[in-house]
C-alpha cells in the first residue's frame, strides 16, 4: 500500500507527450498513492480530447481552460466557453485561464488578457465551479482582477507571487498550488513557506515542472514534492499529504 494519499490539483494528461503511455502514467500515479488528478486543457481541441479520454474514469477529473496566447481568437474563446457550458456537470473546474505578462509585452495585449480572464471568472461563478488561474509574471494583477470580480473558489496554479501576494490570496480563502519543481526552485520554496497548510494544494503541472528538471514530469512525482514540502513545513509527509489532498477535494467539490 502507498504510504501517502495524494491529489494532483493540476496537470495536463491530454498533452501529446503522454499519447504513447498515458494509461501507464496514470497507473504509476495511482500505485504511488495519487487518488485523483485534475487534467486541464488549454484549447477547444484538447478539451474535446480530455472529455473523450477521461470522462469514463473516476481518478482523472477534467478542467477546461484557455491558453493566454489565444485571447485574440474569439472563435476559440467561444468554443471553449461552449464546451464548458455543455459539460458543466462533468467538469470540476474552469481553467487554467488567466494572464501572462511574459508573453504579453504590450499594454493592449495585457488588457485583452484581462478582459478574457474576467469572462471566464464570471462563467466559473455562473456554473458554480472553481477557477484555476494562470498568473505568470502577473501575480498581483491577477489577484486584483479576482478580487474585483468577487471570485470565490480559486486555485492559483503554480503560483509564484511574493509573501504579500500569498497573504492576499489566503485572506480571501483562495488556494495556492505548489508544483513539483519546489524541490529545485528557491522562489517556489518561498511561496510554500509563506502558504499556510490549510490553503495549500499540490500539483505536478505534468508534463512540465519536473522535480529534477530533466525529462517529462508526471503525477507520481508528487511523492517527491510532498516529502520535500513536509521537511520544509516541519510536518510528517503523511500529514501534509492528507491535508493538501483534503484541500484539493474540497475546492473541486469531490468530497
Amino acid at each position: 500500500m502507498p504510504s501517502l494519499r495524494l491529489f494532483d490539483a493540476h496537470c495536463h494528461l491530454e498533452d501529446p507527450s503522454f499519447d504513447d503511455d498515458r494509461w501507464e502514467v496514470i497507473d504509476r500515479a495511482v500505485k504511488a498513492g495519487v487518488i485523483g488528478m485534475v487534467s486541464s486543457s488549454l484549447d477547444s481541441s484538447d478539451a474535446e480530447k480530455a472529455l473523450r479520454l477521461f470522462l469514463p474514469t473516476n481518478v482523472v477529473h477534467i478542467s477546461l481552460g484557455l491558453d493566454p496566447r489565444d485571447v485574440d481568437d474569439e472563435t476559440e474563446i467561444k468554443a471553449v466557453e461552449r464546451l464548458i457550458l455543455e459539460n458543466e456537470k462533468d467538469i470540476v473546474a474552469v481553467g487554467e485561464v488567466g494572464m501572462d505578462y511574459r508573453i504579453a509585452k504590450q499594454e493592449s495585449v495585457r488588457k485583452r488578457q484581462e478582459e478574457v480572464f474576467r469572462r471566464f471568472i464570471r462563467l466559473a461563478e455562473e456554473i458554480d465551479k472553481p477557477i484555476v488561474v494562470h498568473s505568470l509574471w502577473a501575480q498581483r494583477p491577477v489577484l486584483r482582477v479576482l478580487e474585483d470580480e468577487g471570485a470565490t473558489r480559486v486555485v492559483l496554479h503554480a503560483f509564484g507571487g511574493s509573501q504579500r501576494d500569498v497573504r492576499t490570496a489566503v485572506e480571501r480563502g483562495w488556494y495556492v498550488s505548489i508544483a513539483t519543481n519546489v524541490t529545485r526552485s528557491a522562489n517556489v520554496q518561498k511561496v510554500a513557506e509563506a502558504t499556510p497548510i490549510e490553503y495549500m494544494v499540490l500539483e505536478s503541472d505534468s508534463p512540465v515542472l519536473s522535480p529534477d528538471s530533466r525529462g517529462r514530469n508526471e503525477p507520481a512525482n508528487l511523492v517527491k514534492s510532498a516529502k520535500f514540502l513536509a521537511k520544509l513545513k516541519g510536518m510528517k509527509p503523511a500529514e501534509l499529504a492528507e491535508v493538501t489532498t483534503t484541500n484539493a477535494m474540497e475546492v473541486y467539490g469531490l468530497r
